[in-house]
């Protein structure tokens, strides 16, 4: 499979791809930059939002607001109004770290995880924040962390922290929130490039961006098989999601950082935003319940 362009979008670091139902359209952000995009497929031009923080995650809330992760907190943000509020700190003992990717469980409680803005190894940890916005720590001594979505029974979180390469399967149980480490079920070879953002389709199955990969790899969290993989003309990827009006498209966003101007030359569409016709559909995502 091959993706095919969406927006040449020039972003920095493009990351956390939406799909919002209403009004059907895509989102994601530049986390360097501090832009929050909106696209509708049917309407011309890109919407976009500017913040003077780095934006690592966007997520519906049900109601017609974005929660966001803005440097090491989290903010509500109405995109009809503009009107912005602060929610909670998710980390104020690190003040060198910001939040980067997140997901919501099937409970409506928001998972985060954060990361250092040097890059100290493990000086990060994932947390998770519960409908009144208390914040928990669950894994401490994460790098970079990334990936997050669950099994079709909600039994399991998987969870990806970039610089280990692995794909962890969390045990999980969905009226706490508790969580316990089970296995690997994913070593990513390094020649495939390094695990960043992932999502699960309607089969079990885990799409999973490839940092230097160029490309989108399916693999089986049963077996730790390579299924498949999407090809894209840059090498960069950073997150995917399923969206579209029936959930078979992915949305697949890209980076320009780490570049030389050689390989920009070479790969004019980094920082841009793909999409993929899928022959499967995604898994039901959950919204935050704050």
């Amino acid at each position: 499979m091959e993706a095919k362009l969406l927006l040449n979008a020039q972003c920095v670091l493009a990351e956390s791809p939406t799909w919002l139902d209403d009004p059907g359209c895509y989102l994601w952000v530049d986390i360097e930059k501090g832009h929050l995009y909106q696209l509708i497929p049917e309407e011309p031009g890109v919407k976009k939002w500017s913040f003077p923080h780095r934006i690592s995650l966007v997520v519906p809330d049900g109601k017609g607001n974005f929660i966001l992760a803005l440097d090491a907190k989290l903010a509500v943000f109405d995109p009809k109004t503009e009107k912005f509020d602060w929610l909670c700190i998710i980390e104020s003992d690190q003040p060198d770290n910001r939040c980067n990717d997140g997901a919501c469980d099937s409970e409506g409680r928001l998972w985060v995880g954060t990361m250092s803005t040097k890059f100290t190894e493990k000086a990060g940890a994932l947390y998770c924040v519960e409908k009144d916005l208390t914040v928990n720590k669950k894994v401490e001594g994460v790098t970079i962390s990334n990936g997050i979505c669950w099994s079709l029974d909600h039994k399991t979180m998987y969870f990806i922290d970039s610089p280990t390469r692995e794909i962890k399967a969390f045990a999980y149980e969905s009226s706490t929130g508790e969580i316990e480490f089970k296995r690997v079920v994913v070593k990513v070879p390094e020649e495939l490039g390094t695990p960043d953002g992932m999502c699960m389709d309607e089969n079990g199955k885990l799409w999973v961006a490839h940092y230097g990969g160029f490309g989108v790899y399916q693999w089986d969290p049963e077996t730790g098989e390579q299924l498949d993989k999407i090809e894209v003309p840059a090498p960069h990827v950073t997150s995917c999601a399923f969206g579209g009006k029936d959930r078979k498209e992915l949305l697949i966003t890209t980076a320009q950082e780490n570049m030389s101007p050689q390989m920009l030359e070479k790969y004019p569409l980094s920082g841009g935003v793909f999409t993929c016709n899928m022959p499967v559909g995604g898994a039901k995502v959950f919204g935050v319940q704050f």
